[in-house]
């Protein structure tokens, strides 16, 4: 039987989801190399394989530093999944061109403060290959199919990417509006292979997944049995008063969720003792139990201290294969029954 499989990959404060669809071909959903080195190199890991897409969820450098040498060197990439505005592209590139007229130049420098300077070679790459399509992600988008498997963007909305443009015109105009929070641009894909989804939250946000909830419902998709845990386990994802993403997983058998804890200070407690009650968690590294092993060789535990190195790295790949009937079985990695972080209070 033809099956999906999807690995997570340890990345430090950062994110690595490789898709392997059922022909063989590879979708790349973020890239970051590990600084324990627990993650392979992007293009052992990639070698030899047809990349369907290489996405970027979001403008933040942790969540693609690893696309960029893989977008300059990989031979056989056939899109560039991404939902920065050509507008931003514009920006990004054209504070790298010194022979642009001095006050767009300037308007644009000013405009990509508290932006990674990692776009400007990410974009770069892209440009520079004419075998790789830019693809623009956006929720009102029909579903991309590979091999069967139907890619749908729940996130972001029209209106959310209306809202960083309506703030570049004012800007034009002299007006000083501080940019909105770049993750509310993060992309929320979720892959269907028959009755399986797996649901790729990015570091989606609240008002994102409140849309994202509309989407799944208009589109008949079923729950995930396989989601990716946005924004670290940060507490700003998750709607306490509504709906949440967790809403949206499947139970009896839960949905296995997988978090990448960015630093010592992910997951929130809350966020972490909601996703051990209502999923079977599965952690890449988690904040909660502290450095360890041989990132705190003596085990010094400081409350209130904030861990130098990151937070504790519980598996460095947790690898689940989906099957088109709506199973999932887990292949590699172990869940949080044992992982010191479940003893958090």
């Amino acid at each position: 039987m033809e099956k999906l499989r999807v690995d997570f990959y340890e990345s430090g404060d950062g994110e690595t989801i490789i898709i392997t669809f059922p022909g063989g071909g590879l979708g790349i959903v973020d890239a970051h190399p590990s600084p324990s080195r627990s993650r392979p190199d992007i293009l052992s890991l990639t070698k030899g394989k047809t990349i369907h897409f290489a996405c970027l969820t979001h403008p933040h450098a942790d969540h693609g530093v690893d696309l960029i040498p893989l977008l300059e060197s990989h031979p056989d990439i056939r899109s560039f999944w991404h939902t920065a505005s050509p507008l931003d592209a514009f920006i990004f590139w054209t504070t790298e061109t010194t022979n642009y007229p001095s006050p767009v130049h300037q308007f644009a420098h000013d405009l990509r403060k508290g932006w990674a300077d990692f776009l400007t070679d990410l974009y770069g790459a892209v440009a520079r290959r004419d075998d790789i399509q830019p693809h623009l992600l956006q929720s009102n988008l029909l579903p991309a199919v590979i091999d069967g498997v139907e890619i749908h963007c729940l996130s972001p909305d029209e209106a959310i990417r209306n809202k960083f443009e309506r703030v570049y015109r004012s800007r034009v105009s002299g007006e000083r509006a501080a940019l909105p929070n770049p993750n509310s641009l993060s992309a929320i894909l979720a892959l269907r292979w028959g009755s399986s989804v797996a649901l790729l939250g990015g570091d989606a946000l609240k008002e994102n997944w409140d849309t994202a909830h509309a989407h799944h419902h208009h589109r008949k998709l079923p729950k995930a049995i396989v989601f990716k845990v946005p924004h670290h386990g940060a507490r700003n994802a998750m709607n306490w008063q509504a709906a949440n993403y967790l809403d949206l997983c499947a139970r009896a058998p839960n949905a296995r969720a997988v978090l990448f804890a960015g630093d010592a200070d992910h997951p929130d407690a809350d966020v972490y003792r909601k996703l051990r009650a209502q999923t079977d968690l599965l952690c890449l590294a988690n904040g909660l139990a502290g450095a360890q092993g041989e990132m705190n060789p003596l085990q010094i535990n400081l409350p209130g201290a904030r861990a130098a190195r990151g937070p504790r790295v519980c598996n460095p790949v947790v690898s689940i294969e989906l099957d088109d009937k709506g199973n999932s079985t887990l292949l590699t990695g172990n869940n949080c029954e044992a992982c010191p972080a479940h003893l958090v209070p």
